[in-house]
């Protein structure tokens, strides 16, 4: 699977978090089915604005992606929910 988000590091000032940022936005792209430069410019500018009151900043992954989630909504639902017998 290429790696969606490196093109956006540079825009991220918290580069001790940049590889749990890639990987936040990795799995949003897979569950949204949403391109991969609409998810990353998304997740970078609510990075962005999140990040400037957030005091626990390991929490920001999880919020970001949570605040993407809810603004882009999603094109198809994740394969896994429509294997046969599964429902």
């Amino acid at each position: 699977m290429a790696n969606h988000a490196t093109t956006a590091l540079a825009r991220c000032s918290y580069d001790k978090d940049n590889d749990l940022h890639i990987r936040a936005i990795d799995r949003l792209v897979h569950e949204l089915g949403i391109s991969a430069e609409e998810v990353n410019r998304t997740y970078w500018v609510l990075l962005e604005e999140l990040g400037k009151d957030c005091t626990v900043k390991s929490f920001l992954p999880i919020l970001v992606s949570k605040c993407v989630k809810e603004r882009l909504p999603p094109l198809r639902r994740p394969l896994e929910r429509f294997r046969p017998g599964k429902n």
